[in-house]
């Protein structure tokens, strides 16, 4: 079990084979509509605000679950990881903004024709970079800390966000107040020569750099890895399509948008998964902690102070519909002899054996046993009479005699034998008067000469 959680736990065969059948699944979509990326299908008015606000949304939402992640995991590639995602969503939101069309004739904050063009170099050179750095950061952990997890404060995804952000914004204003200084990339909606431009080239270049250093860096060894090569692949697919379709609301160019929201939604689908694991994992623990806290670790049963919980549900229930609840004490005649005589180990051994038979004797689903405190056990009885009480109490006398423990400090039985007091409340009845009224008939038991069951009037039966 790792301690950070399911997006870092080892990549396992089913993993591996539901990551391979995505980027299988990408590889061949990009290759189909590469053919035909350059056919023009006319605009479509929905589906880039649509789009845009899914990829900025997709992006944020990996990138501050990536920064939550970073100082648990202790990998220092995860605060520049981080940072890529949240670059991707600053420049995505930038580029939508200035778009041609959607706000203004060219775009917000002063923009031209050639402002979302430069923009999305902007987008995805600068994302492939920052995955890139976040590589070079595993390179140095691994020779630095020889891969052993650093120690990561929230300072530094609070420093990386804000280096980030306002590289972001020196992005928006070169691509629109200084857009001067910037050679043109498009001629209206057609873009044919970005692909074959230094700009257009360098991003291609970027963003296959990135895919393969996660390839080889990290070779698929978590969950988490697979993701971000599902991302890269994804990102590579968006760069082939949008620089191939040569022209906006071309096939491509619309493909090229939809490999960019799996880009940024691929590592969102691992911490989503990574959220229901917690969730289930806490659910388990906390389970398993609820049992351990009602559990007496030697015999079993539930401990005194489980019971005594129980016991107050009762009377409670017991108030409501007019009935009668019964408690049984439990001691093991002169067990203190027993453990002198045969040690500590076969005293927990007894102890165990007993427990069953009790166990054995009160098999209702409403009965409750428990261990009540060293040779001391109880057991609740809802719904039970003084007589039905009674019987049980016999029962279990009967039943630890009937194990044959050997005892020679318990004579005349030469067993391990058992004294029970039985107690009954009458509806509206307290718990504090049922406990005490056993513990006295326990007594009495214990006085008559032991190995037997005494009702809470003191009466012999």
């Amino acid at each position: 079990m790792t301690r950070d959680g399911f997006a870092s736990e080892p990549a396992q065969r089913h993993h591996r084979m539901v990551f391979t059948v995505i980027v299988a699944a990408l590889c061949a979509l990009t290759a189909v509509v590469f053919v035909d990326a350059a056919q023009p299908l006319g605009e479509a008015p929905a589906f880039l605000p649509t789009m845009a606000t899914a990829i900025v949304f997709g992006d944020l939402v990996t990138s501050y679950l990536i920064f939550i992640h970073a100082p648990l995991a202790g990998r220092a590639s995860l605060p520049w990881l981080g940072g890529a995602y949240l670059f991707a969503a600053a420049l995505a939101l930038a580029q939508f903004l200035v778009f041609p069309g959607v706000w203004s004739t060219s775009g917000l904050f002063g923009a031209n024709p050639q402002s979302a063009a430069w923009l999305w170099v902007f987008w995805h050179g600068g994302f492939a970079i920052l995955v890139l750095a976040s590589q070079l950061a595993t390179v140095w952990q691994r020779r630095r800390a020889a891969g052993r997890p650093i120690r990561l404060r929230r300072s530094h995804s609070l420093v990386m966000s804000a280096v980030v952000l306002a590289l972001a914004v020196e992005f928006l204003l070169l691509a629109t107040r200084w857009q001067a200084s910037l050679p043109a990339l498009i001629n209206g909606n057609d873009y044919a020569g970005l692909g074959s431009s230094i700009p257009g080239t360098t991003v291609a270049a970027l963003t296959a750099a990135a895919l393969a250093a996660v390839i080889m860096g990290t070779r698929g060894q978590t969950v988490l890895d697979l993701g971000l090569v599902v991302a890269l692949v994804a990102a590579l697919a968006d760069v082939i399509l949008t620089l191939h379709g040569g022209a906006r609301f071309s096939l491509g160019w619309y493909v090229a948008r939809c490999a960019a929201l799996i880009s940024g939604v691929a590592l969102l689908v691992v911490y989503l998964r990574e959220v229901a694991w917690l969730h289930a994992r806490v659910l388990r623990l906390n389970a398993r902690l609820a049992e351990q806290a009602a559990m007496d670790a030697t015999t079993g049963l539930n401990n005194r102070r489980h019971i005594n919980r129980q016991i107050e549900l009762a009377l409670r229930d017991a108030r409501r519909r007019g009935e009668e609840v019964s408690l049984i004490l439990i001691d093991l005649d002169h067990f203190s002899a027993y453990n002198e005589r045969y040690g500590h180990l076969a005293g927990d051994d007894c102890l165990r054996r007993v427990a069953g038979a009790i166990a054995g004797a009160a098999r209702r689903p409403q009965d409750v046993t428990a261990r009540y405190g060293g040779e001391e056990f109880a057991v609740l009885l809802p719904v039970t009479g003084s007589d039905g009480a009674r019987h049980v109490g016999r029962t279990i006398v009967e039943a630890v005699r009937g194990l044959a423990i050997e005892h020679a400090g318990n004579p005349p039985a030469g067993v391990v034998t058992v004294s029970a007091g039985v107690a009954t409340v009458p509806p509206g009845g307290r718990m504090e008067d049922l406990i005490r009224q056993a513990d006295r008939a326990l007594y009495a038991a214990k006085e008559a000469g032991r190995d037997r069951v005494v009702s809470q009037d003191a009466v012999l039966v």
